[in-house]
């Protein structure tokens, strides 16, 4: 799906929103949830050419091993920051909050044998 189609998903699904929240309100969190699950399956679609040309730019450069930690953390901040907008949408701005800080904590904690690496290489190169 191109951003046109995507764009169009995403306002007929905020027009049934607001018509449906008017009506039955308790059917416009089911539909929310269904529009942002279709939008988001489609941005995975989009990632699947991205992920092929950076494993091949990691391969080509040999840190096969940070193209995984790259993913593992772009998919932890695209989680987040899709769960924090729900959490927002309902309402719940602190929990919104504790979820991107959790996220955060999580995109460091995966760093950390990066950081390991690069502080070996540091010593490598004073050593020289």
């Amino acid at each position: 799906m191109g951003i046109v189609q995507m764009a169009g998903v995403a306002l007929l699904s905020v027009a049934l929103i607001l018509l449906i929240k008017e009506l039955r309100p308790t059917l416009s969190l089911p539909l929310r949830l269904a529009a942002s699950l279709v939008l988001f399956g489609g941005a995975i679609a989009l990632f699947a050419p991205i992920l092929a040309k950076m494993q091949g730019l990691f391969a080509l450069s040999g840190g096969e091993e940070y193209a995984s930690l790259l993913l593992r953390a772009t998919g932890v901040a695209l989680l987040c920051e899709l769960t924090a907008s729900f959490c927002r949408d309902l309402g719940e701005g602190t929990v919104a909050l504790g979820v991107q800080t959790f996220g955060k904590l999580e995109i460091l904690l995966l760093c950390l044998p990066l950081l390991d690496d690069v502080m070996e290489m540091a010593k490598e190169l004073l050593k020289i």
